[in-house]
C-alpha cells in the first residue's frame, strides 16, 4: 500500500509542476501606488512603493513608474503571446 501512495504523491507532484510552469508571467497592469504618510496621498511624487492588484508583487517607486509608463507596449506584447482563441475573445 504505502509503495502505491509514493506512486500517487510522485504523480501529483508532477503534474503540479507542469501546470504551474504553463502560466503566463504577469504583466502587472494593475499597479496600485502607496504612501508612507496620510499627509502624501495623492501627491505622485511621494509614492513609496506600488503594489500589483494580480500578483501582489511589490515594486520600488521608481520601478512602478517606469511600468506605468511602458504600460501600453507591455499589454501589446502579453497580447501577442497569448493564444489566438484567448485574444479572439479578450476583444
Amino acid at each position: 500500500m504505502n509503495f502505491l501512495r509514493t506512486l500517487l504523491r510522485r504523480g501529483m507532484r508532477q503534474t503540479t509542476k507542469e501546470a504551474g510552469t504553463s502560466q503566463p508571467e504577469c504583466p502587472h497592469v494593475a499597479l496600485v501606488p502607496h504612501w508612507d504618510a496620510v499627509n502624501d496621498m495623492g501627491n505622485q511624487e511621494k509614492v513609496t512603493r506600488y503594489t500589483c492588484q494580480s500578483c501582489n508583487g511589490s515594486f520600488s517607486r521608481e520601478e512602478g513608474q517606469r511600468m506605468i509608463e511602458t504600460e501600453k507596449e507591455r499589454l501589446r506584447l502579453a497580447e501577442i503571446d497569448l493564444p489566438k482563441d484567448e485574444r479572439e475573445t479578450s476583444e
